[in-house]
């Protein structure tokens, strides 16, 4: 229950840890707001926090959530919070063969930007599992193709994986959409349409697959989101139009 709540954003928990916003004003807002924010800290605020509502009873977008569930799975598996990278590694970027994928920040990397000034490596050391994974177009049309045939990737564990996080959980009201583990999920005429976006204070990116016509798109920016999302909306827009090609594609955006 754990997992599933967690990836569906229905675990009850607010958006940001208790006491992240203050600490992130005083010290980083403008820079690095999660960088001071450490996994001892996320461990205070979850014994500091109520939650918002029954787990398993609403949609609650949470980042506090997610980085949560990231401390658990290393716990799990025998570590502690912070082995969480590690784990990624081995059980999933590994197999993959996502070479460009991990969360460290000091190793090479696209500068971000933000109200067009360039922006620090983003460091998120209580919330790794939250936003702190970097990665490539190349590497995410990898995980694309993956989710696209399941059956191709290495061991069952991670077949199974590719194919659970592809099943609707929830209904999203008002909306028509459902929610898989993280992916949102959009009915179309000819099969589902797939995706996720997010961004930071210096990147935006997007991906999204339609399992039925076997197409996918990654797009990426180096500038933060800005209001109503034209980079977002627009990678959408250009999925749907690839859905009418007749043949399998993925494809990538970068700008």
């Amino acid at each position: 229950m754990v997992h599933a709540c967690h990836r569906s954003h229905t675990s009850g928990l607010p958006r940001l840890p208790p006491g992240l916003l203050g600490r992130a004003v005083r010290g980083g807002w403008f820079s690095n707001p999660y960088a001071g924010f450490s996994e001892d800290d996320l461990l205070v605020s979850l014994r500091r926090t109520r939650l918002r509502n029954r787990p398993g009873t609403r949609l609650l977008y949470s980042n506090f959530g997610g980085g949560l569930l990231g401390h658990v799975l290393a716990r799990a598996a025998g570590g502690t919070g912070s082995d969480y990278p590690a784990l990624l590694a081995e059980r999933v970027t590994g197999p993959l063969g996502l070479t460009d994928t991990d969360c460290d920040p000091n190793r090479p990397q696209a500068t971000g930007h933000w109200h067009d000034r360039p922006r620090p490596a983003l460091l998120m050391p209580g919330l790794t599992a939250a936003g702190a994974v970097r990665s490539s177009a190349r590497d995410l049309l990898r995980v694309l193709t993956a989710l696209l045939d399941p059956e191709t990737a290495p061991g069952p564990a991670l077949r199974t994986a590719l194919t659970e996080v592809q099943r609707p959980r929830l209904s999203v009201p008002r909306t028509g959409s459902r929610l898989c583990l993280i992916w949102n999920l959009r009915p179309r005429p000819g099969g589902a349409l797939l995706h996720h976006s997010g961004g930071t204070r210096g990147f935006t990116a997007f991906a999204g697959f339609l399992p039925g016509s076997g197409t996918g798109l990654v797009a990426l920016t180096n500038t933060a989101p800005t209001p109503l999302a034209p980079f977002v909306q627009s990678a959408y827009g250009a999925l749907r139009e690839l859905d009418a090609t007749p043949s399998a594609t993925v494809w990538t955006a970068r700008v």
